[in-house]
Order: C-alpha cells, then structure tokens, then sequence
C-alpha cells in the first residue's frame, strides 16, 4: 500500500535540525570529490617502497615551517657528505695533442681517512700539479701521483695513512689511493674506468674515496700508448725529468684548482 504524500511543510525548527543531521552525515562520510589528502598520499608512496620524483609533496613541521621533500633530500646528502670538497683538474696532452677539464668530488662518507689525505696532499703541496699519468691500462685503471719534484715526493710518501673501511664499490670514475699492502696509503691514486667497474677490487681492500662528478670522457682520452712501460722507481727519483725525456706523449694534470 502507497502512503499518501506528507503535504505538510516543515517549521523552521524542524528545518535547522535537519540540516544539522545532513552537515554531521557528510561531516563521518567525507567529501567525494577530495577523497585523498596530501598526508595519505605521502603514506601510500612509503608503503609501495618506490620514489617518485614527479610530485614534490609538502611537510608541515610542527613549528608550522614548509618544507618540500626535495629539502629533505639535500639535508640528508649534506650531512652524509660533510667535509666534501670539488676539485678541477685540467688535463693536457690528451690523446692527439687535446685537452680537456674533469671535476672530482670527495666523499668522506665512503672514506674518511683517504678524503682527508687528499684534501692534504692538495692543501699542503698542490700535489698534484704537473703529475703525469704513468700507469694506463684500458678498460681498468689510469694512475698518477707521483709528484714531478723528487724532493716534495720523497717527503709525503712519508705519510701514509691507515686503511678505510670499503662502503662503496670501485665503480668506473671512482678515484682510490693505490697500496703496497695494508695501511701504506700514501700519494700514488687511480681512477677506475672499465666500463662495468672493479668491484673484484673491494675484496682486496681498496677503498674509493672520491669520484668523478664531469669529464669522464676526458678521462678516457689519457694517453694509452705506454701502458705501464714507466719505472715506478725511476719516477721517484728523477721525477718528471725521467719521464718528460723517455715518455715524452704522457698525458698530465696541467693545473689542479680547489673549487670548495
């Protein structure tokens, strides 16, 4: 059975309290065109474990400040590289007469003890103005570092430094001081090149403690053409008058400049 039509009109009292009871219901059921709020969506990104840099999301703290993620970002990076320095290096005698700029980026983070030294050995001598790369295998390493002048040779190989632990992997552009065996760390370094790395080197001990961050491709422009023909030896004790003489296509850092 149809029940009539009520045709009685509502008082205004009547009126309030229904409009009281329809705020309270929308109020516990939400607003169906903003269904999700900044907050919830930040949740679901922590749960799918995946970073999505297509949206910066915003952070209230709870002084009131705004802060985006990206902010967050960079003061975790800042911390974890505290003490990092860039370093230019001009490269010349390139491969066909060129020459080129790479920048390299210290990170104590991955090793403290080796970032610091090289931090020295610059600060101190401006070591490694003028050091030609002696030691070139392709597709492994090319090494340098040691100093033009005997006498400033022969007194920082002096100091060498204890071990770091190795956190990160020598990956192709990693710069690592090279050793003759535990805790002798002294001037002599090595960027890794090979194009997959040389992680069977973290097992042996050597411990990256910089990278570079620009001009890698000048990096694989150093001349090749000796290999590893240049005495060690020699190179300490005559310097670069040995090996402008005998090696005289060699490539070189022509200027070494602190950037910070």
């Amino acid at each position: 059975m149809i029940k009539k039509k009520i045709s009685k009109s509502l008082t205004p009292i009547q009126a309030v309290i229904v409009l009281l009871l329809l705020g309270g219901a929308l109020y516990f059921i939400g607003d169906p065109f903003h269904p999700t709020t900044t907050h919830d969506v930040n949740k679901s990104k922590l749960r799918s474990g995946k970073k999505d840099t297509s949206i910066v999301a915003t952070i209230t703290n709870d002084d009131g400040d705004d802060s985006t993620a990206a902010d967050v970002v960079k003061t975790e990076e800042k911390v974890e590289d505290e003490g990092s320095r860039i370093f230019t290096f001009e490269l010349s005698n390139l491969k066909d007469g060129k020459s080129g700029t790479i920048k390299i980026r210290t990170r104590p983070s991955w090793a403290k003890l080796g970032a610091e030294h090289f931090h020295k050995l610059i600060d101190d001598y401006g070591f490694y103005d003028e050091c030609r790369f002696f030691r070139v295998v392709p597709n492994f390493i090319v090494q340098f570092g040691i100093n033009g002048d005997p006498k400033i040779q022969s007194k920082a190989k002096k100091v060498a430094i204890k071990d770091d632990e190795v956190k990160e992997t020598n990956a192709r552009g990693t710069l690592t001081f090279a050793t003759s065996g535990p805790n002798t760390r002294t001037t002599q370094l090595f960027i890794n090149t090979n194009t997959n790395g040389n992680k069977f080197l973290d097992k042996q001990g050597f411990s990256p403690f910089a990278e570079v961050i620009e001009g890698m491709e000048y990096v694989d422009q150093i001349n090749d053409m000796y290999k590893e023909k240049p005495q060690q030896g020699m190179i300490q004790n005559k310097g670069n008058a040995y090996l402008t003489k005998e090696f005289p296509e060699l490539s070189f850092i022509s200027k070494e400049q602190r950037s910070s």
